[in-house]
């Protein structure tokens, strides 16, 4: 969970966020756990914190807090553009030196009421101004205790008088029970999904052999490169790779695959692959065929498999490197069907993933 921190844990560092809202008053300061970060991962964490989603992917309650919050705003006008930034205040932008105006914002995302001021190596500003608060949202990556780094999030306030002192003291229940909690499992879980701690990666700052049995993954955006350009479908819609460090060097890509799924799939693969997915299985065992997908492709460490349904196609690909086994898995939905099925049951399937990995390798003990 996340740890709430002193705002000396914010003002004592030496953040260019200080030189434009020297006026404004540390409202929280929070640390955020990321496993296995280095310091020149706060990019990337940025990166897996939008492809997590924003409000819209938070729970019911935190939804439900933000419809109301917002069905207020409009019914006693407190959030129009008049008492918002080049309205009611200036935005903090006119408050930037030259060198912060002219480096990267960070995209602006229509759906996100924060708007960018900046984005840099190792610390990002947002605000947000209505008729009851100026904010500004100020996240940080911090070296933590441990040797790793952590996102630190200090939300900055500027109350609207009395009647914004008022409103910022009533909804510090709710940031605190709700709103914090769901961004704590939110974030921390966009970085262990879509983080770049994923397969084919050691672990930052390591300089040794990564522990046999460490299983890492990466989903999405976060496949890298040379993984990706395995697949079959240069215009998949879903994809993540799971890898296994392993002793067991001698094995052959299809030997591994064989050792994953079977020659022939098994119950468990026909209730998953055929009966949900609708996916074409070949269920007689020969060299051409593992688990009942066709073997399309081979290379000297890799092996792909092939099947479809009639609303998505996959590809499996296995492949085996510096002391790793690699499961790859692309999707295309062909049909709508597939972006209402597959979402779901994607995520039994990454929970299942590493369990197949290490049972695999338990076979050539």
């Amino acid at each position: 969970m996340a740890t709430k921190l002193p705002t000396s844990a914010h003002t004592g560092r030496p953040w260019r966020i200080h030189e434009i809202a020297g006026d404004f008053r540390v409202e929280d300061v929070w640390a955020f756990r990321t496993p296995g970060a280095g310091p020149g991962d706060f990019a990337a964490m940025l990166a897996a914190m939008r492809a997590a989603g924003g409000p819209a992917r938070q729970t019911a309650p935190v939804r439900f807090l933000f419809a109301v919050r917002w069905k207020l705003g409009a019914l006693l006008g407190w959030d129009t553009p008049e008492a918002g930034t080049g309205g009611r205040v200036d935005s903090l932008r006119r408050r930037m030196p030259a060198d912060l105006r002219e480096a990267p914002q960070g995209p602006d995302d229509p759906d996100m009421p924060l708007k960018p001021l900046y984005e840099l190596d190792d610390e990002a500003a947002r605000e947000l101004a209505n008729k009851t608060v100026h904010t500004v949202m100020h996240l940080s990556w911090v070296a933590a205790g441990d040797g790793d780094h952590e996102l630190r999030m200090a939300v900055l306030v500027k109350p609207n008088g009395t009647f914004g002192r008022l409103y910022m003291a009533g909804i510090a229940p709710f940031r605190h029970l709700l709103v914090y909690p769901a961004l704590t499992r939110q974030w921390e879980r966009a970085w262990r999904e879509f983080g770049p701690a994923g397969p084919e990666a050691k672990p930052a700052g390591s300089t040794g052999r990564v522990p046999a049995g460490a299983v890492a993954r990466a989903v999405g955006s976060r496949v890298p490169p040379r993984l990706r350009a395995l697949s079959s479908m240069p215009d998949f819609d879903y994809a993540d790779a799971f890898s296994l460090a392993t002793d067991s060097a001698e094995r052959t890509p299809e030997q591994w695959a064989r050792a994953m799924f079977g020659d022939v799939p098994g119950p468990g693969e026909r209730l998953i692959w055929r009966g949900l997915l609708g996916l074409r299985l070949d269920y007689r065992r020969g060299p051409d065929t593992v688990a009942g997908w066709r073997v399309a492709a081979r290379g000297e460490d890799w092996i792909r498999l092939e099947t479809a349904s009639w609303f998505l196609t996959g590809n499996l690909v296995v492949r085996t490197a510096e002391g790793r086994v690699t499961l790859v898995t692309f999707l295309r939905y062909d049909r709508l069907l597939g972006r209402i099925v597959w979402p779901p049951l994607s995520a039994v399937h990454r929970g299942l993933v590493p369990g197949v990995l290490r049972g695999a390798a338990a076979k050539s003990r």
